[in-house]
């Protein structure tokens, strides 16, 4: 079971983290104030892929480095 899941809302795309003692929490947050239709995380190589939705100009895909990137 991995420790991490990628959510994407309306407000941006969170990748959040399973702490050994605290729980859940947000690790990173990215393309903040952009709804995010669409996430998905490879594993095989670490980047996230996100479909953002621009309204008038439809949607985009755009690629980030994983969380542990700086």
């Amino acid at each position: 079971m991995s420790g991490r899941i990628i959510v994407g809302t309306r407000k941006g795309l969170f990748t959040i983290a399973r702490r050994p003692a605290a729980g859940w929490d947000i690790a990173k947050a990215e393309f903040l104030g952009d709804n995010v239709t669409y996430a998905l995380a490879d594993p095989r190589d670490g980047w996230r892929y996100a479909a953002l939705d621009h309204g008038h100009f439809g949607c985009k895909l755009h690629r980030s480095a994983g969380p542990d990137a700086a």
